[in-house]
Formats: structure tokens, sequence, C-alpha cells
């Protein structure tokens, strides 16, 4: 990743931490390798056989570079549960690996973001994740026309899977294929559908279900829109039933992201999980409500919509000029003379350093003016300080504008005034 696709990656990470700050999130971390037994039964059978990247480690156990992050977050909750001050909103920027093929939004290694508030089973903690959610995209400037949020709910999806018929044994593998709707037609999600041993008509009652819209005055829906509404964000939510997340734990709201007009796969996606901590050895039931988004996928999205600003890649503000020195043609010596207005850029550069003021001295002696205003013109640094002789002897330095063009002199003890001026 060189300079100006890091510069871009960064500015991902500042709109999401940003993000976090304002709803009242801390930072935590966990293990980047963990033991195979922290996913078994926990979370997608498929995710842990064909995309992970696993390690068998000199005692033969075998560890897995993390693919995601809620179970070492389930992990960490119940090993402090009488410390931690609940509810907890808790966020984490960090590395994950996914063992497949490599393509638009996605990649084997990428950061992920993970939002989660746990302990409270309120639908306001619901509405609330859902907001964050929102609030990203309009930080990167985006708006209603260019992302929806598609949400539903296990507990709302099962009751209709047991109205059908469908038994307990089942559900499971159902839901599983539910998934698959969006990538599939109605055809193939059928024979998925006749795969998991439903009839014909528990088919069709579940194909029917899946394409008629759902009103928001349902059960849950309807607590959740009242709130939402309040938030003045309903606009960016629609019910889908096809929404049910491929991860088992997931006990109850279950969203995704979708790009409208873009991308099919999902921009990020979550849920609620009531059960999971209580399965880390908690004595009592945690419940939590979270979503995860990557780097990757943000900037595929912001790059579709035209949505990344002009980004300089160097922070510098000012490049303190390194006036050429002349040599003795004989010795190549420099004489002392010559090196006082080296001296001068130095004692200048430290001073600007010491004022905060972002600055590089040139790095070379030999080299013409006008290959160092070049070298600052193409880094897009806006001023350069010039320091000769003259400018040496009426103890003042000449500052050139990049932009302008324009030169101005300017004492010693006015250079911190100068470069914090609003108007520079």
């Amino acid at each position: 990743m060189y300079p100006q696709e890091k510069r871009i990656q960064d500015y991902i990470f500042e709109k999401l931490k940003k993000v976090a700050a304002l709803f009242g999130f801390e930072a935590y971390d966990g293990p980047l390798l963990e033991q195979i037994d922290l996913y078994l039964g926990k979370t997608s059978e498929e995710l842990i056989k064909r995309q992970t990247f696993q390690i068998t480690d000199k005692k033969e156990k075998t560890l897995v570079m993390r693919p995601e992050m809620t179970p070492s977050l389930a992990r960490m909750i119940a090993q402090r549960e009488q410390q931690l001050i609940f509810p907890l909103r808790l966020f984490n920027l960090g590395l994950r690996y996914r063992y497949e093929a490599p393509q638009k939004g996605r990649e084997r290694e990428f950061y992920q973001a993970d939002f989660d508030i746990l302990e409270s089973e309120s639908v306001l903690a619901d509405v609330e994740i859902l907001n964050v959610v929102i609030a990203i995209f309009l930080q990167f400037g985006a708006d209603e026309k260019d992302f929806v949020v598609y949400i539903n709910s296990r507990t709302f999806i099962q009751k209709q899977l047991y109205s059908f018929g469908i038994e307990e044994n089942k559900i499971k593998k159902v839901i599983e294929v539910i998934d698959k709707k969006e990538k599939v037609g109605n055809a193939d999600l059928r024979s998925l559908l006749i795969q998991c041993e439903l009839n014909e008509n528990q088919c069709k009652k579940i194909i029917v279900f899946l394409n008629t819209p759902i009103d928001q005055n349902t059960s849950y829906f309807k607590k959740l829109f009242d709130i939402l509404h309040m938030y003045n964000i309903s606009k960016y939510i629609k019910i889908n039933p096809s929404i049910v997340r491929g991860l088992d734990y997931y006990t109850g709201l279950v969203f995704e992201v979708k790009e409208k007009g873009g991308m099919t796969r999902s921009l990020m996606g979550g849920g609620r999980y009531d059960n999971l901590i209580a399965d880390f050895g908690a004595s009592r039931k945690i419940s939590g409500v979270g979503f995860a988004t990557s780097d990757v996928i943000l900037w595929e999205f912001l790059k579709d919509k035209n949505l990344i600003p002009e980004l300089k890649t160097k922070l510098t503000k000012v490049l303190v000029a390194v006036f050429p020195q002349e040599k003795n043609g004989k010795d190549n010596v420099v004489g002392d003379a010559d090196l006082r207005p080296l001296q001068k850029s130095i004692a200048i550069v430290n001073f600007l350093r010491h004022n905060n003021i972002p600055s590089e001295l040139y790095p070379e002696t030999d080299k013409k003016l006008d290959k160092q205003l070049k070298y600052a013109d193409k880094n897009k640094i806006p001023f350069v300080i010039i320091i000769g002789h003259e400018e040496i002897k009426n103890n003042v330095v000449k500052i050139k504008n990049m932009k302008t063009r324009e030169q101005t002199t300017v004492k010693h003890d006015e250079l911190t005034f100068y470069f914090k001026n609003e108007n520079c």
C-alpha cells in the first residue's frame, strides 16, 4: 500500500473513529491468533472450515488467524463480567483474515471495524446501533440515494418457519439457505430447501413469504420504527425478510447495508446476539447487539459513489530549502562561510517543529533551488523557506507561497505567527 492509498485508508479509519467517539464507544483489542475451539459451534461452520487460515502450534493445537472479532469479544466480556461497567459500548478496528478468493470489495487480509453495545435487551440499543451505521455513511458524504439498510428479525423469521410446520432441528439449515436467496433464483432456492427435507407446500410458503413485503406495524418492527422515526432515520431503513445473516449466534435484529445502484454484496452487517457471551462462561446472560464493516468494502463504495476527497499524502506545511553550497574545485571542500546558510536552515526547521508546524529540511546540500521548489510543488507543500547569505545578514527569511507564487520577507520572530495565521 503506497502513500496515496494509505492516505485513503487512513481517511476511512479517521471517519470510523470519529463516529465511534461521537456515539461514546471505547476502543479495545484482542489477539490475532485464537484457538479454533473459540469458534467451533459458535459461528458459521462454513466460515471455520472453508474461510480461515489455520496454524498448528508446537503442542499440536490448531490456531486460527481471526476471521471476525465477536467470539473474542464474548470471551473477553465473560472473563471480566464482574469488573466491567455495563452497558458497554465497544469499538475495535483491526486486522482480520479470510481464506477466500480476492475480488472487488473483498481481500484475504483486511481491517474490520466492530461496534457493539453490551447488556441491553432494549429496542433502544438496536436503534442506537442502526443510528451508528447510518452516521458512518453520512460522515462519508453519502445520502439516501447511495445506500439502504435492510433489516429483519431472527425471532420473527423463526416464528414464521414454525408456522409453516418446519421442525426445530431443520430451522438452522433452512435459515442458511434463506441467507443465499440473493445469490440464487427462486428455482435454485426451492431446490436447496428440498435438500433440507421440506415438502413442496413448505417450500412454496417460504418462497412466497420471502417475496412479500412486511408491514412496519408487525410486532417487533412497530416498536423499532416508532423510535427510528424519533431519530429521523427511518427513511434509510427497509424490512427485508431475506436478510437472516449466516452466523449462528444471532437471536433478534439482523441487518445488512447495500449500495444502491452498485455492488450487490453487503457493505456492513450485524445484529443482536443475546446468548453468545453466556456460552463463554459468563455467570449470567449478557446480551449484545453490533455490526462490522471493512476498510476494503467501504473504499470500493466511496470509489463507486465518487466520495473520496482529494487527500494529501504529505502533511508537511513548510519545506526549508538548503542553500546550494559551493565546493573548492581542488579538495571538494565546503568553506565555513558556505556552511552558514545550512546552519541557519537547520535552526529554522528545528524552530518550526518545536512550534508544532510540520516541516521538512531538503536533505541535499548540492541541489539548485529550482529543483527544491519543484519538489515542494509536486508534493503539494504550500510554503518554502529560502535562506541565503543576504537573509542571514538581515536576520530574515524569504517565504514562497507555492500556490500564489508570491514571496514574502519575514523576520525570524514572526515565523510562528505567520504559519499559524488562519489565512495560511
